[in-house]
């Protein structure tokens, strides 16, 4: 069974954050997130970019170099290295943040991107986890605290549930020109969202 695949981009990391990865997992560092390797306890399995925001072309052996002008940002290419490896879980650090706020919409996006490749993925920012779900559910522990926001990744999202957050929908729809799902809470209890069509991205406290 294959591990988690962890990722590692160029935007802000906390910096207390440990990468405590096992064995079978594999370490990713996209362009300049190879500076922060020294966060993993070991060396990355691979590094790729184009490198313009590292500044220079890693020594290590184990890397990918992409041409400046390209399609696909670092991130993706980080990604689809995962995917072509067999991974279907991704953890993400550095993607949001940093000088550049278009590189956090796009990874963003990118959670949307993963779901449809049938992975799944959480990016880990500041304290708060965000993730995509799309025609399906994620459930949480009794112990989550906090807030927590739902938005819709697509035009709209159909057949949206929230059982046992402050505030319950059911069988609703939520569309991506209204933020209807921001600062929800978590109340002591298991609770669950859920949604039949569409892909939902979720944004709660760690």
């Amino acid at each position: 069974m294959k591990g988690i695949c962890y990722i590692i981009g160029a935007g802000d990391i906390y910096t207390k954050t440990r990468i405590k990865a096992r064995e079978e997992d594999f370490i990713i560092c996209a362009d300049g997130g190879y500076a922060h390797r020294t966060l993993l306890g070991r060396e990355p399995d691979l590094a790729v970019g184009d490198f313009d925001s590292y500044g220079i072309i890693p020594e290590t052996q184990n890397k990918i170099v992409a041409p400046r002008e390209k399609d696909e940002t670092d991130m993706l290419l980080a990604i689809n290295e995962g995917l072509s490896r067999g991974y279907s879980e991704f953890v993400i650090f550095g993607a949001l943040g940093g000088s550049r706020f278009e590189h956090s919409v796009a990874n963003i996006q990118l959670l949307s991107y993963i779901c449809e490749k049938g992975a799944k993925a959480t990016l880990i920012h500041n304290g708060r986890f965000f993730t995509a779900v799309k025609n399906g559910a994620l459930s949480f522990s009794a112990e989550n605290k906090g807030y927590i926001s739902v938005f819709s990744l697509c035009d709209e999202s159909k057949g949206v549930t929230i059982e046992n957050l402050k505030y319950e929908v059911k069988d609703f729809t939520i569309k991506s020109s209204m933020p209807i799902g921001i600062s929800n809470e978590f109340i002591g209890k298991e609770a669950s969202v859920s949604v039949e069509n569409g892909t939902l991205l979720i944004i709660y406290n760690i």
